[in-house]
């Protein structure tokens, strides 16, 4: 149990390189620390750029549902079996527009996301298949939620039809335009960018929401939303798109494998996600069994 004068209530966890491993999956030790966690008046929160619909699946994984999920970098967030988001900022129409448009400037193709589905085309598949070539999985394409798009007309055809709003995009574009891919993302003035380096450099991406939103944002609100403050906040994360949640939180941790620009931001680092390292910060800076 952690100790009365704790001050820690709401854990947020990043998913990918933080609560998941290399294969994909939460360690048994990570499950049942974060459920320990839980059970001494915790409130787990996974913290992730992922989808409802994923993050509903990995939390399987879990001993126990987690309390609350904040999904796509801070778009929505809710309790596990809410039908709709108790808070949500999406893409307009216009932006993904505006997205799809720069994205043919560039000969590129972009990733969008609703609460339920996730739209790619062919550089995310390129990137796929290079992380499996090397051993990694990060997505199962037979899995339902994923739509392969290859053309101009399919993609202004989704932005039509889909029924659900557009959370955010992520672009996966080449090295050597990524840097002025930013560019003209902030010149337009109404995107939130988190550029992204992950894998030990084998994947770039710059994840684009509507200005404003971030992981730190979305749970202020739900921090206020519960009577707690930020300082009541522990958040663990791995990569740029946990900064804003690292500098907003009581305590930020940072994973060992996180990069040197995130280790630096947050105010301790633990082991890697292959090390158990959402394990052996609970176990040091919740319960307090290594202080």
């Amino acid at each position: 149990m952690a100790l009365p004068h704790n001050p820690y209530k709401i854990l947020a966890l990043d998913l990918d390189g933080t609560l998941l491993n290399e294969r994909s999956r939460i360690s048994p030790r990570d499950a049942q620390a974060v459920r320990r966690a839980q059970e001494s008046g915790v409130q787990i929160v996974l913290c992730t750029g992922r989808n409802v619909r994923e993050v509903r699946a990995f939390s399987e994984q879990l001993l126990a549902p987690p309390d609350w999920l904040v999904t796509s970098s801070g778009a929505a967030v809710q309790r596990p079996d809410d039908s709709e988001p108790q808070f949500f900022s999406g893409l307009s129409h216009t932006m993904c527009e505006d997205i799809l448009a720069l994205c043919e400037d560039f000969d590129t193709d972009p990733c969008f996301y609703t609460t339920q589905s996730l739209y790619y085309g062919r550089a995310f598949r390129s990137l796929l298949r290079r992380m499996e070539q090397n051993g990694r999985v990060i997505m199962d394409e037979t899995a339902d939620g994923y739509f392969y798009i290859d053309s101009r007309e399919e993609w202004e055809k989704v932005l039509e039809t889909e029924p659900f709003p557009f959370v955010k995009a992520i672009l996966y574009p080449s090295h050597d335009i990524s840097d002025l891919l930013v560019f003209r993302l902030t010149e337009m003035g109404h995107f939130e960018l988190a550029p992204s380096v992950m894998f030990g450099g084998e994947l770039h991406n710059i994840e684009i929401n509507r200005r404003g939103v971030n992981k730190g944002q979305s749970l202020r609100w739900l921090a206020k939303t519960l009577g707690l403050t930020m300082e009541n906040v522990v958040a663990i994360g791995d990569s740029d798109n946990d900064l804003t949640m690292l500098r907003a939180a009581g305590l930020g941790i940072a994973m060992g494998n996180a990069a040197q620009n995130i280790r630096l931001t947050a105010d301790a680092v633990t082991a890697s996600n292959a090390e158990c390292g959402v394990a052996q910060a609970i176990e040091t800076y919740i319960l307090e069994e290594k202080l």
